[in-house]
C-alpha cells in the first residue's frame, strides 16, 4: 500500500501529519537523487577530460579551474554522504538539491566550452566529425607525437589503415613515406610527408598528399597503358599500381575507346563495333 492510498483511508486521521511527512521526504529524495546522478554522469564524463589532458588544460585554463573547483567540491560532498550512507540523511541534508544544481550548472558550463572548442578544430578538419568526442580528445592532446594519431587515421579515412613511418633512430617517428589501405594494400607518397603542427593542420596536409599522389598514379597508369601487348601483358601492368587506380585507369581507357568505336561507326565503318566487341 503506498501513501497517498494511506492518505485517502478514512482510517488516517490518527498518523496525517506522519504521512505528509513521509510523502515530503520521499519526493525530495526522489528529486535530490536525479540530480545526484546526473551530477555524478556528467562528472565522470568529464574529470579525465579536465583534469587529465594538458591540452585541454592549457587550451581552457578558466574552464579547468571551474570544473577544479566542482571536482573539489563534488567529493567533499561525497566523502560527507558516506559518513551516513542512509539515504534519507544523504539527500534530505538542507541545501543539498541547491549545491547539486550548482554543480550541474557549472559543468554544463565546462561542458559548453569544451564543445566550442572542438568544433573550432573540427571546422579546420572536417573528418574529425567521423571520430568521437573523446576519439578527438586523444588525438589533439597527442598532437605532437604522430605514432599515436596514426591510430585513429582509419577513423578520420575510410579504407586507409595507418600511415608508413621513416625510422629515425631513437627520435619519435615524424615522416611519413606511404599508407597502408584496410586490406593491406600499400601506396607510396610522391615525396615523403611531415607531421608537424598542429594536428588538424597536418592532416589537413596529409588529406592533400594522399590526392596529389592519387592523381599523379593514376596519370601515369593512364600513360602506360599505351604498353599493353607491346612492352608489358595487361596482367602485368595491373601488378604496378594499386587495384583502385588500375581500375580507374582501365575504365578510363574502355570508355575512350568506346567514344572511339562510335566515332568510327558514323564515319562509315561498319567493322568497328564487331572489332571493339573483340577487343573486349
Amino acid at each position: 500500500m503506498d501513501l497517498m492510498t494511506m492518505n485517502a483511508s478514512k482510517d488516517s486521521e490518527e498518523f496525517k501529519d506522519s504521512l505528509l511527512k513521509w510523502q515530503k521526504t520521499l519526493k525530495t529524495i526522489d528529486q535530490v537523487l536525479v540530480l545526484w546522478v546526473k551530477v555524478q554522469k556528467n562528472w565522470m564524463r568529464l574529470e579525465p577530460i579536465f583534469l587529465a589532458s594538458e591540452d585541454i588544460r592549457a587550451q581552457l585554463p578558466e574552464d579547468t579551474k571551474r570544473f577544479e573547483k566542482v571536482d573539489a567540491e563534488w567529493k567533499a560532498l561525497m566523502a560527507d554522504a558516506s559518513e551516513d550512507a542512509a539515504v534519507v540523511a544523504a539527500t534530505n541534508t538542507d541545501g543539498r538539491d541547491k549545491i547539486l544544481e550548482e554543480f550541474i550548472s557549472e559543468i554544463d558550463l565546462c561542458e559548453k566550452a569544451l564543445n566550442e572548442y572542438l568544433e573550432q578544430k573540427k571546422k579546420i578538419f572536417p573528418r574529425f566529425y567521423f571520430v568521437s568526442n573523446q576519439a578527438l580528445l586523444d588525438i589533439l592532446s597527442n598532437g605532437n607525437n604522430p605514432e599515436k594519431v596514426n591510430e585513429y587515421i582509419s577513423d578520420c579515412f575510410d579504407g586507409m589503415k595507418n600511415m608508413k613511418f621513416i625510422e629515425e633512430g631513437n627520435r619519435p617517428y615524424r615522416t611519413a613515406c606511404g599508407m597502408y589501405a584496410k586490406d593491406g594494400e600499400y601506396v607510396s607518397f610522391i615525396s615523403p610527408f611531415t607531421c608537424q603542427g598542429a594536428v588538424e593542420n597536418y592532416l589537413c596536409d596529409l588529406e592533400r598528399k594522399m590526392q596529389d599522389t592519387l592523381k599523379s598514379i593514376i596519370i601515369t597508369a593512364k600513360d602506360t597503358t599505351d604498353d599493353w601487348n607491346v612492352d608489358k601483358p595487361r596482367e602485368m601492368w595491373l601488378d604496378d599500381y594499386c587495384s583502385q587506380l588500375a581500375l580507374l585507369a582501365t575504365q578510363i581507357v574502355w570508355t575512350e575507346e568506346t567514344v572511339r568505336t562510335f566515332d568510327d561507326l558514323e564515319s562509315g565503318s561498319e567493322s568497328a563495333m564487331k572489332e571493339f566487341l573483340h577487343l573486349i
